[in-house]
């Protein structure tokens, strides 16, 4: 009996020379039928490529990315995998007859599939037969990269293109979502374990900046799948969104301590997007929702501190981080009064403390401008929205920092002069924080 392969090719000829129809080969090999349909009508929809040949270029880059794997995998030999004598030969013919089977099947995989079948494959789904395809294109593509943050600028790249899978399937093949959601999980292992360990400081924190930047994206797109999803998904979804979560604030911490401000600014951008989805959610009394979102939000908010007070590395640009801080602390604090409006009486602590957060962070930036000289035209205390009640407004309220007031007579001073009080702590040329933590403790 002909192997599937070997039918398959004549029937694709067949049908290319004008021989057959596409029905006239399910008819004459019918008992194959249901292995053969597919097959053939994707090889029929696949256009016949221009012709493309490889560059000079690409093709000495191949060579050299190969013999480099090749010594590179010489280089990590062990001792005993070497051996001696006898069976040393045996050893190296098995691993040359290994690497010669690798490489011959790769080269008929390529010459079978050619470029237009992996072309096809891009706009696959988990599922889709030639789904395999596309994996494995973007596998080879990680293959020769040799450069770290290169790679993990594909992971990234490979992890939007998973969210794209899962939002398609979230709609018509949710039993397939789980595939896509894998998938990502795969690649954001990847991106953030390289990320992490690269030593170059300059394209840590480029890569830092990228990564962060690109988690607030997908936490959005996340969401919005997570709305479309099966009651079965959803809660793999709301896992991912917080395992995510979590892992962004590691990325900002690196890059807090290359670039402060920068960090300060997707930290302030992802609380306001944390904070519109948990108004939406409390809108739609999607309660679980507002309650990881106003989690996620805190967390942020406690990191955006942190980084105010120079917790991850030395930093001359403190200013423009404390306002930005008590900018962005005015519109936190309007959307927080909003959500506050329509909370459950057994959520409303929850908002309480993230407005309290907010107002702590708000005079800490206050009086770090302060202390360095620095004048604001800024309410002196953070202004909490009009419909929060007076009981409430006064615990949130309570024993904040006082702002330090400035010398008139010597500008630019931190406010101590001959005859005033004496500092609490030593500021000479520090960055005084005023952070007060909830037990009262600095």
């Amino acid at each position: 009996m002909k192997k599937v392969a070997d039918i398959l090719a004549l029937c694709i000829e067949d049908i290319a020379t004008g021989m057959s129809t596409l029905e006239d080969c399910l008819e004459k090999y019918a008992s194959m039928r249901q292995q053969l349909e597919p097959l053939l009508k994707i090889a029929l929809s696949i256009k016949k490529p221009g012709d493309i040949k490889p560059s000079t270029a690409f093709k000495v880059r191949t060579r050299v990315h190969l013999m480099e794997e090749i010594h590179a995998r010489r280089a990590k030999a062990k001792w005993w995998q070497i051996g001696f004598g006898e069976g040393a030969q045996r050893t190296v013919r098995f691993g040359r007859s290994r690497a010669a089977a690798i490489v011959v099947a790769v080269l008929l995989a390529a010459s079978a599939l050619g470029v237009g079948t992996a072309y096809a494959s891009q706009d696959s789904l988990p599922g889709d037969v030639i789904y395999p395809v596309k994996l494995g294109t973007e596998h080879i593509r990680l293959m020769l990269t040799t450069d770290d943050a290169s790679r993990v600028r594909l992971e990234l790249a490979f992890a939007s293109t998973r969210l794209q899978e899962m939002e398609a399937l979230a709609d018509t093949r949710s039993d397939k979502i789980g595939v896509a959601i894998s998938g990502y999980q795969r690649n954001m292992k990847t991106v953030f374990a390289e990320t992490e360990q690269l030593e170059d400081e300059s394209a840590s924190a480029t890569l830092s900046e990228t990564v962060a930047v690109a988690i607030s994206r997908h936490l959005v797109i996340l969401c919005l799948i997570e709305d479309k999803a099966s009651e079965g998904s959803r809660e793999t979804i709301k896992q991912v969104q917080e395992l995510i979560g979590e892992r962004q604030l590691r990325v900002l911490r690196i890059l807090a301590g290359k670039n402060p401000v920068r960090a300060t600014e997707i930290t302030l951008d992802t609380m306001q997007q944390w904070l519109e989805r948990a108004n939406v959610a409390m809108a739609e009394a999607k309660i679980k929702r507002v309650e990881m979102a106003l989690c996620q939000f805190v967390a942020l908010r406690g990191l955006g501190n942190e980084i105010a007070q120079g917790a991850y590395g030395p930093n001359e640009e403190f200013d423009i981080v404390d306002e930005m801080n008590m900018q962005c602390t005015s519109n936190h604090l309007a959307i927080l009064g909003a959500i506050y409006e329509k909370t459950p009486e057994d959520m409303k602590g929850s908002v309480e403390r993230a407005m309290r957060l907010s107002a702590e962070g708000y005079c800490q930036a206050s009086n770090s401008l302060l202390a360095s000289g620095i004048r604001h035209n800024l309410p002196e205390k953070p202004q909490l929205p009009a419909d929060i009640p007076d009981g409430v407004k006064a615990r949130i309220l309570d024993d904040l920092p006082e702002e330090t007031p400035l010398s008139d007579e010597i500008p630019g001073s931190s406010g101590f002069g001959d005859g005033g009080p004496a500092p609490d702590g030593p500021l000479n040329g520090s960055h005084q924080s005023g952070y007060m933590s909830e037990d009262g403790s600095h």
